[in-house]
């Protein structure tokens, strides 16, 4: 890639950023076999170059909406929004007893966005410890994979852009939070997150740059086994 387009994909990439659905919001304990909950958030997104995209924290703030349902004792399932016009869905496995307070859960997802199409794989792990019943700080590492349809740049068209690779723009996704029980049937979320870049291809006219998110959300429904 020329260095001349290196603003411009590093704008685009932040374009995308201003949809919904950045945070993890869930702790590795499953959700109770059979029982459902709802998970409303908002999160602040913001990166190196909000000043030169002319963002602001208005513009950067986004909701997202998620629930999950638990399919074991140690399985749960979850669907939420995905970058505004999306979905996704995930599992997680807690490879301990549910019953200890240490939770070590890997997750697999997937999901696709509409209007600029985009498609996610992403994997990873939930680590979470319950010092108290109302107190459970939680540790996430997801690797994400998005496949993004390409888009020419605004204005003429310019010649010797590199060619569409097919490897996906890659995210290593670190996320630090914490779940504060409220009462037997509400939860409340913290979370902060940072988002490495690992892969890009350049010939989808993308690219995702260093990223900040900070986020607030609420769990309703049965929040404890």
């Amino acid at each position: 890639m020329k260095r001349p387009f290196s603003l411009l994909f590093g704008l685009m990439g932040g374009t995308l950023t201003c949809g919904c659905s950045f945070g993890m919001f869930q702790t590795a304990h499953t959700q109770a076999p059979g029982t459902v909950s709802v998970t409303p958030g908002v999160a602040q997104v913001f990166n190196r170059i909000d000043d030169q995209a002319g963002r602001s924290t208005i513009t950067n703030l986004g909701a997202q909406l998620g629930g999950r349902v638990g399919l074991g004792k140690r399985v749960d399932a979850g669907l939420g929004s995905f970058f505004g016009y999306g979905a996704k869905v995930d599992v997680k496995v807690n490879v301990l007893d549910p019953r200890q307070r240490l939770a070590l859960a890997p997750r697999l997802g997937a999901g696709y966005r509409w209007e600029r199409n985009v498609g996610l794989l992403e994997g990873g792990a939930i680590a979470s410890y319950r010092f108290a019943d109302h107190f459970e700080p939680y540790l996430g590492l997801t690797y994400a994979n998005h496949w993004i349809e390409p888009e020419q740049p605004p204005g003429p068209p310019v010649p010797n852009l590199a060619a569409r690779r097919g490897t996906g723009d890659g995210l290593l996704q670190l996320n630090l939070g914490v779940e504060i029980g409220l009462s037997e049937h509400v939860a409340l979320l913290g979370e902060y997150g940072h988002w490495f870049p690992l892969n890009n291809d350049p010939g989808d006219f993308y690219a995702f740059i260093p990223t900040n998110v900070a986020g607030i959300a609420l769990r309703f429904g049965r929040v404890r086994p």
